[in-house]
Parts: structure tokens; sequence; C-alpha cells
């Protein structure tokens, strides 16, 4: 099963004294593909977390669209609304390849063998004014980690603690989320490892 050689970690939390959560981590599978999408609606509050959901269900009822179809899956859903910043990472099983592509400032970082890599994402903001989408392939044919967050998180985190391979994706997640997680917003961590050794996927939210 191809499930059985991802495992995906989830740390969230809203804006401190809010308790909707503008932010989503959406993990959705078709075949042997697994695409993980983090959304970030504008502002925070009820308004941005009913933007967030509308966009997950969206991605959820097509589980086998690319990136780029789904970023305008999403830019189709969220016209007239404040919009969001969105990744999408898509990962092929079976053929060892990651596809990312990303409007706005929820950013991504790939580490192979150990060395990190920014994923590009492209300024805008998804049913606002977003552009031609560009998408881009990585192989995965070594050990990897994936980090995607939205800017609830300061890209500073330290590299070490996503590579931390003695501690669970979860673990690492909140570990990256309580450690660099910005209280004056929502806040979304998610980490994703190849480990057919260990099979799970699991959320803390």
């Amino acid at each position: 099963m191809a499930q059985s050689v991802l495992t995906i970690g989830v740390a969230t939390r809203p804006f401190i004294g809010e308790t909707a959560n503008g932010d989503v981590a959406q993990v959705d599978w078709s075949e042997d593909r697994c695409r993980i999408t983090v959304i970030d609606a504008l502002g925070h509050g009820v308004e941005a977390a009913g933007d967030a959901a509308r966009a997950a269900s969206a991605l959820h009822e097509h589980p086998d669209l690319s990136p780029s179809d789904a970023l305008s899956l999403c830019d189709r859903q969220l016209r007239g609304r404040r919009g969001a910043a969105i990744g999408v990472a898509t990962i092929d099983v079976a053929k060892r390849w990651l596809c990312f592509g990303g409007i706005g400032n929820v950013e991504g970082r790939l580490y192979r063998d150990g060395r990190p890599e920014r994923l590009i994402s492209y300024r805008g903001i998804v049913g606002v004014a977003m552009r031609t989408v560009r998408t881009f392939e990585y192989s995965l044919e070594s050990a990897w980690t994936l980090v995607l967050h939205t800017d609830g998180v300061s890209a500073r985190f330290e590299d070490g603690a996503a590579l931390n391979d003695h501690v669970s994706v979860n673990e690492t997640a909140q570990l990256i989320l309580h450690g660099w997680g910005r209280e004056r917003d929502d806040a979304t961590v998610v980490v994703v490892r190849s480990s057919a050794a260990n099979p799970s996927i699991g959320s803390n939210l």
C-alpha cells in the first residue's frame, strides 16, 4: 500500500486568543500519489477558517488534481473572498518524485541527504490575484524529509529540528511550531518523511 511508505505529521494552532483556525493542512491520496496542501486563508478567525475549509473541501472532492490544477480549483472557490496563500506538494511514491506549486507565503523546505533546498512559491493571493502557476519537480531517490509551513512559523527554524529522525514526524512538527511559531498569526507545520520501515500517517491538530 502506497500510504505505508510515508509518515506525515501535522501541528497547527490558531492565532492566540482565537478558537477558529484559518490554516488547514489537507492530505489526499490518489493511487500512488499523495497530495499535501497547506492553506493559509488571509486574516484570522471565523471568516478565515471558513475560506480555508471551503478550499480544502473542494480539494477533497478531487484528490487526483496536480498542484497547478489544485491551485486553479482553489482560486475559483475563493473568488469574491479574502483569498489565501496555498502550497501544494504531490509525492509520487512509485516514481519517487515530488511536484510542488505555491502561491503566496506558504513555504516549503526539502531535505535530500540532509541538504536543505527551498521550494519556490510565487507572489499572489489565491482567489484574488493569482498568476499562471509554475510547478517544480524534485527527485526523491535518496533519503528525504519535506517541511511545509505557513507564515505563522518563522522560516528561520533550525534545519536540525527537521532532520532528527529519532523523533516522530508529529513531534518534529510540534517542535518547529512551538519553537518558531508566531503568536500573532495562525500557524501550521507539516513534516513528511519516507519510512517504509515505520508506516504511519498521523497528525497533531
